[in-house]
């Protein structure tokens, strides 16, 4: 990524951040291989995360890089000194395209996922007679915005049982394919599970899809961040995601990516001025009224901060880690890993039982003892410790987590200990 591009991006209002991004950039062209542990501890050194603490739940929330946040506060003061913000559409959306793969024209700026799904589900037009199908790997902000508008429109909404530890894409694939009956309207799925992690093939189902005339609203919070994404050769209908995990924006930025035949076709749920000018396409509907558009300024910097890195960098560092995590978990008696090891299927997000511990206990234990974050999927009534691997993570801190674990399984749960929740 050309560091000069940061420079003159906004280059108009002076913004600090983009020169920041700049120097960055080169910090890591002078540290070494850009795969080696040296380019990783410059990587480290931009965040604010104390180093004693070890943070493992970015499928929640990520931990934002100080250039992020260095570009929310400028943007909130340039606010208050009534200066120029210095955030352009145009610049938001032609970075994300450049990132994501996809046409700028398609972006819409909900807060979350949850959000971005609430507008396509209230948005598209569904009757009595439709039905919506999900699967029971779905998150709660992915799963309710569907609930919600089949109940209000009489739509039925099913569920299909995708496999918690599948052997390869096509069994997944045809668990899906067998339930897409001719009733079905919406095919409503995440592109990568937030249970397992495991990622699914959004690219042929929907091409399955188009073929049914079924449209294919896909749940992303995940992948952007995480995997190299290319929105317009998965080609679904509707793509809705969460930056603020894996991207490492501020908390309140998503993203929802319209296909063509979508940006005038999807009705406004939130609706100002402009919403009913299908000339605007997808823009209409970034028509909310006054926001906090520091988020915005956030989103622009993490974007920025990814492309330094480089998406297949990121995921080759991400697979790294989980690979290690993976490895040592499988070799402590009594752990058994629930997320799948196909290279096509698993990610950076790794999901496992300890026999005789209950993960509710065993994250109170890493909370307490060892300052861990990690996250309880006890969403179905899974029960499933999952841990999330990330740029700010490094081969030490698994190594100490797996330490922490082996010790729990060998020895239990201390009778007795440090005294606190979650760290």
């Amino acid at each position: 990524m050309d560091r000069r591009r940061f420079v003159t991006l906004v280059g108009s209002a002076a913004l600090a951040w983009p020169r920041g991004l700049a120097a960055l950039a080169r910090r890591l062209e002078d540290s070494g291989p850009p795969d080696g542990e040296e380019f990783w501890q410059v990587v480290r050194s931009q965040f604010s995360i104390p180093p004693e603490r070890v943070y493992l739940n970015t499928g929640t929330l990520g931990a934002q890089p100080r250039i992020v946040v260095d570009a929310v506060v400028e943007h909130t003061r340039r606010v208050a000194e009534s200066l120029p913000p210095g955030v352009r559409w145009d610049d938001l959306k032609g970075e994300l395209a450049a990132l994501l793969g996809a046409d700028p024209a398609g972006f819409v700026f909900p807060r979350n996922t949850t959000e971005a799904t609430s507008f396509v589900a209230w948005g598209l037009p569904l009757g009595r007679r439709d039905t919506v199908l999900t699967s029971d790997h779905e998150h709660v902000g992915g799963l309710e915005p569907w609930r919600a508008a089949c109940a209000r429109r009489g739509a039925e909404l099913r569920r299909v049982h995708l496999p918690a530890t599948p052997a390869d894409p096509d069994e997944l694939f045809d668990v899906v394919a067998g339930a897409l009956t001719d009733d079905v309207r919406v095919l409503a799925l995440s592109h990568l599970t937030f249970t397992t992690g495991t990622v699914l093939p959004v690219a042929r189902l929907a091409r399955l899809c188009r073929e049914r005339d079924v449209i294919f609203a896909v749940d992303g919070a995940h992948p952007p961040g995480m995997l190299p994404v290319n929105l317009d050769a998965l080609g679904g209908d509707t793509y809705a995601s969460s930056p603020h995990k894996w991207l490492l924006a501020p908390q309140g930025t998503g993203l929802l990516y319209l296909s063509e035949r979508w940006r005038s076709g999807l009705h406004a749920t939130l609706a100002s001025g402009g919403w009913d000018n299908l000339e605007l396409g997808a823009h209409r509907l970034n028509h909310m009224g006054t926001i906090d558009e520091s988020r915005l300024a956030g989103l622009l910097a993490a974007v920025g901060f990814a492309r330094v890195l480089g998406p297949e960098r990121v995921e080759r560092r991400l697979r790294t880690l989980s690979g290690r995590l993976r490895e040592g978990l499988a070799a402590i008696p009594g752990v058994r890993i629930v997320s799948s090891g196909h290279p096509e299927l698993s990610s950076a997000m790794t999901s496992f039982t300890l026999e005789g511990v209950a993960a509710p206990a065993l994250q109170r234990h890493l909370a307490a003892a060892h300052r861990v974050r990690t996250r309880v999927i006890g969403e179905y009534g899974y029960g499933w410790m999952r841990l999330s691997t990330h740029v700010y993570n490094t081969p030490a801190e698994v190594d100490l987590v797996l330490d922490a674990i082996d010790r729990v399984a060998r020895h239990g749960l201390p009778r007795s200990g440090p005294e606190g929740g979650e760290a």
